[in-house]
């Protein structure tokens, strides 16, 4: 055999390991009705409405806020949903790590 033939059957079997071996990395959409959230550590993260990335926030549900901004009504496009702008949400997992 000759060594080009011999270097293309190792590409080719180094491409069947590396495409069996590659590792399935989660896409960080929430599937849920095609809605346009995401997850940031664990936290939905509603679609983030202008006046609340002025001042530094994300749309977050209150109950996964522990720093809400002072002013309300920052994420009006989920108000209804119960979002509000939010400096620092709680990590679901945050009574593990304590």
């Amino acid at each position: 055999m000759s060594n080009t033939i011999k270097v293309l059957g190792l590409c080719l079997v180094s491409a069947l390991v590396l495409q069996l071996v590659c590792a399935d990395i989660e896409t960080n959409e929430v599937n849920d009705n095609n809605s346009p959230e995401y997850m940031l550590q664990g936290v939905r993260v509603y679609p983030n409405d202008r006046h609340c990335v002025l001042v530094g926030g994300l749309c977050v549900h209150t109950s996964d806020c522990n720093l809400p901004t002072t002013n309300k009504g920052l994420c009006p496009t989920s108000a209804h949903l119960g979002v509000e702008c939010c400096y620092e949400f709680i990590y679901p997992n945050a009574s593990r790590n304590s």
